[in-house]
């Protein structure tokens, strides 16, 4: 899964709690901080409305967000 070179564009970055996630899973972009190796997972609103995915660097720790196709 490649989302990273994509923003967010909801009117409202939501809560890790209004939704559900999937497991982690390794992606093969570099991460856009430090170059490290990224993990994402595809996160669902509780609504069904929105799947987002957050990105997270398992080398310096930074993470994102990125809006799916729905936004």
């Amino acid at each position: 899964m490649t989302h990273t070179g994509e923003v967010m564009t909801t009117a409202r970055q939501f809560e890790d709690h209004e939704g559900t996630f999937e497991e982690w899973k390794p992606d093969s972009e570099p991460c856009r901080k430090c170059g490290g190796h990224v993990k994402y997972r595809v996160w669902e609103s509780s609504d069904g409305a929105y799947e987002d995915y957050k990105y997270r660097c398992d080398d310096c720790g930074h993470s994102w967000w990125v809006d799916g196709i729905d936004s």
